[in-house]
């Protein structure tokens, strides 16, 4: 099997490299196929969310993942994917990222970059495509005023200017790289590698959805599963698998 990366199609504007993907068949048949976007019109994140995209400022692909685990393991992706970019970030910057659950990459305690991961329904064999999206260069006034407090760029945390080739190069080199280790039965190394770099802790504070309403927490650690285990106010603790959540801190 080809790894990541080993065909890109580099392409000037689309509504969503995912959704473009996600649309063509001849695309996700391709393991390992990138497509990268100078700017997304509609751009998603997590939960639905608009991802905001400046043209020539950000660089944002995405990847299809024929995985060679199993299903169940498919959750842990998004923070693979987030533990590629990090390590690809410190390795070419300098910089240390952290890590928010469950696809938020951070510096300086503002976001850096954001990752979705959409599962492909039908098909004979399981397909994911991960999107990633990665502020390179300018400063957080270029963003809406509404989110400048809450995004960074990598120009502005690294005091210099960035190679976006290389930057996405080192990204996908750790990403075939963690894969592998997964298909190799090395899914408690990602996790490890992940919690390493998490934020967590007291320092750190959430609001999730229970059953008996709304809940304030601190995140806690991760399940072998990849789900975060939150200690809520009065000591319980929860184990949040998908949906929202709120950070607080």
């Amino acid at each position: 099997m080809a790894g990541i990366g080993h065909e890109i199609i580099r392409l000037d504007e689309v509504v969503s490299t995912n959704s473009l993907i996600m649309g063509r068949r001849d695309y996700l048949d391709r393991h390992g196929l990138v497509v990268i976007a100078r700017h997304q019109t509609g751009g998603r994140g997590r939960m639905g969310r608009h991802w905001i995209s400046l043209p020539g400022r950000q660089l944002q692909f995405s990847v299809v993942v024929h995985p060679r685990f199993p299903a169940v393991d498919f959750p842990v992706m998004s923070l693979l994917a987030g533990v590629a970019v990090a390590q690809a970030i410190q390795a070419l910057l300098g910089q240390a990222p952290r890590l928010k659950w469950p696809n938020d990459v951070i510096l300086s305690g503002r976001k850096v970059c954001g990752i979705l991961v959409e599962g492909v329904p039908g098909g004979k064999k399981p397909r994911l495509v991960v999107g990633i999206g990665i502020n390179c260069t300018g400063h957080s006034e270029d963003f809406p005023p509404e989110l400048r407090d809450r995004l960074t760029t990598l120009e502005q945390e690294a005091g210099r200017g960035v190679d976006v080739d290389a930057l996405l190069h080192a990204v996908l080199d750790q990403f075939d790289a963690l894969c592998a280790r997964m298909a190799d039965g090395g899914k408690a190394d990602v996790l490890s590698l992940w919690q390493n770099l998490a934020l967590l802790g007291e320092g750190e504070r959430l609001r999730i959805p229970t059953q008996e309403g709304e809940r304030e927490g601190v995140p806690e650690s991760i399940t072998p599963e990849g789900y975060l285990i939150v200690r809520l106010t009065d000591g319980s603790r929860r184990v949040h698998v998908s949906g929202e959540l709120e950070w607080l801190k």
